[in-house]
Formats: C-alpha cells, sequence, structure tokens
C-alpha cells in the first residue's frame, strides 16, 4: 500500500518550506494529461504516445483481471467514492525526487506510492506517484492493484485498515492496531495479480528461508517486515491462499468488505496454524 515493491530505499529526502516554495507547481511539471478509461487518468511529464498507450492497455487489462479474479460485479465497498485512479508519472528519479514531495507530502525514499485519500469523501480522487524507469513506469501494474483492492476489497482509508505505517501524508494515529495485520494481503494480493505466476524471486527466496504460513499473517511495515517478507512471502502466502483455500479467502472478504476488521482478526487467529503444513508442502510444488 504504501512502498512500492523491492524499492531501493535512499536517504529521506528533507525538504524545508522554502524549498518547497521554489519547486515548480505539479501543473508546470506533469503537464501531459490522458483519460484512458472513465477509471484510469494518466498524468505525467513527457511519456510518449507509444508508452501512454501501452500504459493503458496494461491497466486496462488488469482491471479486467481483477474483476473476473473477485467476481466484483463492479461493485465498489460502501462509502467508496474513489471512481478512478490518477497516475502521476514523472520523467525520471531524478525528477521524482526533486517534485514528489512538495506535490504530494510524501517521502522520495521509496519506488512510488499509492494514495488512497479519504475515499468516503464525494469527489475525492485516488492517485499513484511514480517515475519512468528503463522506458517503463516503474511499480504501475503493482500499485494499481492497491487502488482496485482498496476499492472492491478493503472498507475504508488507509488508516481504517489494518498495519502500523504512520508516514505521509496519511500519519495514521498510533499506537498501531494489534496482530495479526492486512498487510500480508495488501502487497501480496498487488504482487500476486500485477506478476501472476511469473515471479522467479519469490520462489528461489524459499530456497534461503522460510515462513510458516501463521507468522507471515503477522507481517506489517514496521513491525515484521522487510521487503522479502512483505513483497515476496507476501506474494506466496496469497498465491496459496489464492489457489489453495480459496473458501477461506472468501470469508475473510466477507468481513474486510464490510470493515469488519475485529472478525477478520479472529477469523485469522482461529486458522492458527491449520494450514502451515500444507503451505509447507505447496512451496516445494513451485518451479
Amino acid at each position: 500500500m504504501k512502498l512500492s515493491p523491492l524499492a531501493v530505499l535512499l536517504l529521506p529526502l528533507a525538504i524545508s518550506p522554502a524549498q518547497a516554495e521554489s519547486v515548480a507547481p505539479l501543473e508546470q511539471v506533469l503537464i501531459q494529461v490522458h483519460a484512458c478509461s472513465d477509471t484510469i487518468i494518466l498524468r505525467s511529464q513527457s511519456l510518449s504516445n507509444e508508452q501512454t498507450q501501452q500504459a493503458c492497455a496494461l491497466l486496462q487489462k488488469q482491471e479486467a483481471n481483477f474483476h473476473q479474479l473477485f467476481n466484483t460485479l463492479d461493485k465498489p465497498v460502501r462509502d467508496d467514492n474513489n471512481t478512478s485512479m490518477r497516475a502521476n508519472i514523472y520523467a525520471s528519479r531524478d525528477d521524482y525526487v526533486k517534485y514528489v514531495t512538495a506535490h504530494f507530502d510524501v517521502p522520495s525514499d521509496n519506488g512510488g506510492m499509492f494514495l488512497e485519500g479519504l475515499p468516503h469523501i464525494d469527489g475525492n480522487q485516488a492517485e499513484f506517484v511514480a517515475y519512468e524507469k528503463q522506458g517503463q513506469i516503474w511499480n504501475l501494474a503493482h500499485e494499481y492493484v492497491h487502488y482496485l483492492d482498496g476499492r472492491f476489497n478493503l472498507w475504508g482509508d488507509f488508516c481504517a485498515s489494518l498495519h502500523d505505517s504512520h508516514s505521509a501524508p496519511e500519519y495514521c494515529p498510533q499506537p498501531a492496531p494489534l496482530l495479526p495485520h492486512l498487510v500480508w494481503w495488501s502487497e501480496g494480493i498487488a504482487e500476486y495479480i500485477s506478476q501472476g505466476d511469473n515471479n522467479p524471486k519469490a520462489i528461489a527466496i524459499t530456497k534461503e528461508q522460510n515462513y510458516a504460513l501463521s507468522d507471515l499473517f503477522n507481517t506489517s511495515y514496521e513491525t515484521n517486515g522487510g521487503s522479502d517478507r512483505v513483497y515476496r512471502w507476501g506474494y506466496l502466502a496469497v498465491r496459496y491462499m489464492m489457489e489453495q483455500q480459496r473458501e477461506k479467502v472468501e470469508t475473510m472478504l466477507s468481513f474486510t468488505r464490510n470493515g469488519d476488521y475485529a472478525r477478520y482478526q479472529a477469523l485469522v487467529k482461529q486458522w492458527g496454524t491449520s494450514m502451515d503444513a500444507d503451505f509447507q508442502a505447496w512451496l516445494k510444488t513451485l518451479k
């Protein structure tokens, strides 16, 4: 939800008010606006027509896959007014670092972020901030799933969900909710849908380290975190649950879609270690 997968973290960039005022305003930087559809908007610094069309095609395909996978019937969770997502794409990593904090009040020490805002407010605009790298929009596929998951699977804004992040721009209040959190799901489903069965790095990591599935349910951003656990093991946990325990996933989503996060936590605690052995056996089948 917050940091894009396997982002190479740099030292946080602190921008003073004076520096922020000296940065060109967003409208003078992201000057290209293109609506792929009613639900997808691209606002960019320098995307070519070909890049724009490729991005639109990718997102529209991913959107269709998501709705088919979850049989959403295009029906969002209640109180969600995020009818579209706007992707804000800077021309390079350097441009991202230069502008993103002033434009969106977010740290620049990441590879892109999804900003859900306050979906219960009419007119709220869901945003994604990213940059071009090697001719591609970095982490676009992953972050768009966050928008879809937040609109159709998880009730409420980012702070209503279960995690321990208190960073900008949401600045969620402390203390963090008790475990289990939902980070395994939100980051894992973004990886699962964006990469499908083709995630060799996640599969390779099982040869180097191991987690019980019941432990992965307690993954979060600051506690029990780290890129490998959050993204690669999150992918593996979600892929297992989606492919081997789909009925349990549907029960889980019946709670998260209604914002009944206490019942979600009770359900996960009820699962306990019951799937741990099967998860380990399933991991050995992956190629």
